[in-house]
């Protein structure tokens, strides 16, 4: 398998630990380090093991399905790191009901050994435009 598909394999195993609400299969998917980070969209950066889990914990623990629909993929691999860039259209359902959202993510990914491990995912949410607005250049 090249690291393009390793890459992309990691990043998908990361969605499906998302969307099986589990987390033992989110703490899978991360690398187990003090560096790592995450930053929720909306929300403030987290750095660490032991916050990112929790975060994942109480993200998971609310909700009664999560699905996606990725768009466009962008992957950059350089040695030991791989970036990708990814659109995630998002139906949730929890205590609150059913919402869809957009989110731009940033997911970064590094290697040991012979396996990928998520370091890094930042979500940001995907503002619409109304219908007058220029999209920014």
């Amino acid at each position: 398998m090249s690291d393009r598909e390793s890459v992309l394999a990691a990043n998908r195993a990361f969605y499906d630990a998302f969307e099986s609400l589990d987390a033992e299969k989110m703490e899978a998917v991360w690398l187990k380090d003090p560096r790592i980070i995450c930053i929720h969209p909306g929300h403030r950066k987290l750095s660490g093991w032991g916050p990112i889990m929790a975060s994942w914990e109480g993200i998971l623990d609310n909700m009664f399905e999560m699905k996606f629909d990725l768009g466009e993929i962008e992957v950059m691999i350089s040695g030991d790191l791989a970036i990708i860039v990814v659109e995630e259209n998002l139906t949730q359902r929890g205590y609150d009901g059913t919402q869809r959202s957009s989110v731009l993510a940033t997911n970064v990914f590094e290697r040991v050994g012979n396996a990928w491990f998520m370091v890094m995912h930042h979500g940001s949410p995907v503002i619409a435009l109304s219908d007058d607005e220029p999209p920014l250049q």
